[in-house]
């Protein structure tokens, strides 16, 4: 069925339907990064933590 062929009623909650899981999508791909992100953070500040314990600083 063609989405032309919906009552408007039907239609506005379709688009509203798509519209919504598409943010889902998008709202689980940006979870899915955060321990990516996390991860990266974490090997930074080991990185800076030796840094400072080889040059004898606190």
């Amino acid at each position: 069925m063609c989405l032309k062929e919906l009552k408007p009623t039907t239609r506005i909650r379709v688009r509203e339907g798509v519209t919504e899981v598409a943010e889902i999508v998008q709202q689980e791909a940006e979870i899915a990064e955060l321990p990516q992100r996390s991860r990266s953070r974490l090997t930074i500040k080991e990185d800076e933590w030796k840094l400072m314990d080889t040059r004898g600083k606190p």
